[in-house]
């Protein structure tokens, strides 16, 4: 039976890992599922963002627009699976533009739900999946994540103090399987996906039907993102200290992680 399957964060669970590991197997992929990647509902996601700190009917009326526009542009026929993954669907990272936790991911998801039944019918079957993280590590990926692409000015220990509660995924997960009613929310912590068959990547594959033949043509994922040394973070931390114009850090910033 044809499905659709939404993995919709969080940032810092081996998404850009499991986004990697679609693309670079899209070939063997495609004659079974339309896979919807981040570059293609760029402009989509940043109004996901923005409601996600807004909590407001104007940027979650506007979501569900751009969304549903969308969603009619693909085809996936009559035997096609759709699976759609972003991290940036779930809302903004904590830490940014004072965002604290993914409060806001309960109406995202349950306007991702409304538009896909809009498009696709109500019938067809979905499956929204988020990956975790044990709380320490998504802390300090999380940190690095901040520090690098903004002018984060904490140091890893006042950061971890003020978005200890964006690490405890649990509460955001309960409200969200209420906001989805009977349409399944399921998750995996990062950290159980280490030696299965695609790392991160294999939840999302275990809930389609593929073909055997087709597995085992799956090139297994390379690890992204990672986090860089000690010493190069707290350049970093000092560069986004030092009182430079933010063109200037920034310049600095990308030739030393360069």
């Amino acid at each position: 039976m044809q499905q659709i399957v939404v993995h919709a964060g969080f940032h810092k669970t081996g998404t850009t890992t499991i986004q990697s590991f679609l693309q670079a197997n899209g070939k063997h992929l495609w004659p079974h599922m339309a896979l919807v990647l981040p570059a293609r509902i760029n402009e989509i996601t940043k109004i996901a963002t923005m409601h996600s700190v807004m909590r407001d009917p104007l940027s979650r009326d506007e979501f569900h627009y751009r969304l549903v526009t969308f969603l009619r542009t693909l085809d996936i026929g009559k035997k096609r699976h759709l699976c759609i993954s972003s991290e940036n669907l779930a809302g903004l990272i904590p830490g940014r533009s004072g965002k604290e936790s993914y409060a806001g991911c309960d109406s995202l998801m349950a306007t991702i739900k409304d538009a896909l039944q809009e498009v696709f019918g109500p019938t067809l079957p979905i499956t929204f999946y988020l990956s975790t993280r044990e709380a320490e590590s998504w802390l300090r990926s999380s940190y690095w994540q901040n520090l690098r692409a903004s002018d984060l000015k904490m140091d890893f220990e006042t950061y971890a103090a003020t978005y200890q509660s964006a690490a405890d995924f649990q509460p955001i997960i309960d409200d969200t399987r209420a906001a989805l009613g009977d349409t399944p929310l399921l998750t995996t912590a990062l950290e159980d996906t280490i030696h299965t068959e695609f790392g991160p990547a294999t939840p999302i594959i275990d809930l389609f039907p593929l073909p055997a033949v087709t597995r085992a043509l799956l090139a297994k994922p390379m690890r992204q993102n990672l986090s860089p040394d000690a010493a190069t973070i707290a350049e970093i931390l000092t560069l986004n200290r030092s009182g430079l114009d933010g063109e200037t850090r920034d310049i600095r910033k990308k030739a030393l992680l360069d």
